[in-house]
């Protein structure tokens, strides 16, 4: 199977890197009680390859929203040697709402952290799930508001975010680099989290789950998600969403089916190191 754009053997060796990190954050949620689940392609992977899909090149985890601050509280400090844990309290330019668990020591420098100054490591995404209200319209305005602040989030590091591409593309362009310069002026980071974690809360909470990061994307049941099973993932055990093939239906489809080598989407880095000052990227 192909790798891509990524030269020899480095995607594997950057896939390598990914799952140690998944093991680490298992370990410490087991440890602890927690409760999380492998989030969207890492999920696909797992049911429809045993692990990794051969051409991704990154990793995705999911928490409830409890879980999720404990999680955060705990790794700030015990996370074992060579992993760190990153978000826009502890690092300069960081410029989204979830978390990273880094792998110390190595580089993983995409666009989006050149531009916002941030000096990546190989990581795993942790993004926080929310339960809606039970009222629909309530549920719709929060999932509105959560991704407003998250949009703002990016706007107030980034000058040229991801614009879509066609005949507006210029338009969008303008419009975010004018948007940078006032959400930048306007808001702090810790004003834009307060504002994105109330978006979510609610006294009446309903049977539908969002990731509060992509809150306007796919909405689970609550027996989708939990409780959470165990799945074989390259040989690691790792926690997975209670209905796998309900949960991977909702996100995409026919997920059992391949899509076209062209429609392989990759986070393709600028910099990717893997400890020995190298760019790999650069051979």
């Amino acid at each position: 199977m192909s790798t891509g754009p990524y030269p020899s053997d480095a995607l594997s060796r950057l896939q390598e890197e990914e799952r140690g990190i998944l093991r680490v954050i298992d370990e410490l949620c087991r440890k602890h009680g927690l409760t999380y689940f492998i989030d969207a392609g890492t999920t696909l992977g797992a049911v429809r390859h045993g692990g990794f899909i051969p051409w991704d090149d990154d990793a995705d985890v999911g928490m409830p929203y409890d879980d999720f601050n404990r999680f955060c509280e705990l790794a700030k400090t015990e996370l074992p040697e060579g992993y760190s844990f990153h978000d826009w309290s502890n690092t300069p330019g960081y410029c989204s709402f979830w978390p990273k668990v880094y792998r110390d020591g190595t580089r993983f420098v995409d666009e989006l952290a050149l531009q916002s100054g941030v000096d990546q490591c190989i990581f795993v995404d942790i993004f926080p799930y929310r339960v809606l209200d039970e009222n629909p319209m309530v549920a719709e305005s929060q999932r509105r508001e959560a991704t407003r602040w998250e949009r703002m989030m990016y706007l107030h590091y980034l000058e040229t975010p991801k614009v879509p591409k066609g005949p507006l593309h210029d338009v969008f362009a303008l419009g975010c680099k004018i948007a940078h310069k006032t959400v930048a002026q306007l808001w702090t980071p810790s004003m834009m989290k307060r504002y994105f974690d109330r978006a979510l809360d609610t006294s009446r909470p309903g049977d539908e789950w969002v990731d509060a990061c992509y809150a306007t994307r796919v909405k689970y049941k609550t027996d989708i998600l939990f409780p959470v099973r165990d799945i074989q993932f390259d040989g690691l055990t790792l926690m997975a969403p209670h209905d796998c093939d309900a949960y991977l239906t909702n996100l995409y489809g026919d997920y059992m089916q391949l899509p076209p080598e062209d429609e392989r989407y990759t986070h393709l880095p600028v910099v990717l190191d893997f400890g020995d000052g190298v760019n790999v990227m650069e051979r």
